[in-house]
């Protein structure tokens, strides 16, 4: 591993913290995968269905990662489409699936 000669300032540690924190749960990782995945705008009806959990609590969790800046909305018609607002958050869904890997 490529050692670093600085630290992260800790005015962006104070940023990011938050967001990590409220993207640590299982649910709203496996909506950021799904979103990742799908590569476009989902409603909330399509991320029910991916992740097979009950509307309400699907939506509740979109709300919690809107409100922190992970996801962002458009309404397109009837639906809400959701996306990822910081590609920069792909990052972290890497390093799961290489930590996964190396778990086996």
């Amino acid at each position: 591993m490529k050692k670093t000669t600085e630290l992260i300032p800790m005015e962006v540690l104070n940023q990011v913290a938050p967001v990590i924190r409220n993207t640590a749960h299982p649910l709203r990782l496996r909506i950021l995968d799904y979103l990742q995945c799908a590569g476009e705008p989902q409603n909330v009806n399509q991320i029910t269905e991916a992740t097979d959990v009950a509307q309400a609590f699907v939506s509740q969790q979109l709300r919690i990662l809107k409100d922190q800046g992970v996801l962002t909305c458009q309404r397109h018609g009837l639906f809400m489409m959701y996306e990822i607002a910081n590609p920069a958050l792909l990052h972290l869904l890497e390093c799961i699936r290489m930590h996964g890997k190396d778990c086996k």
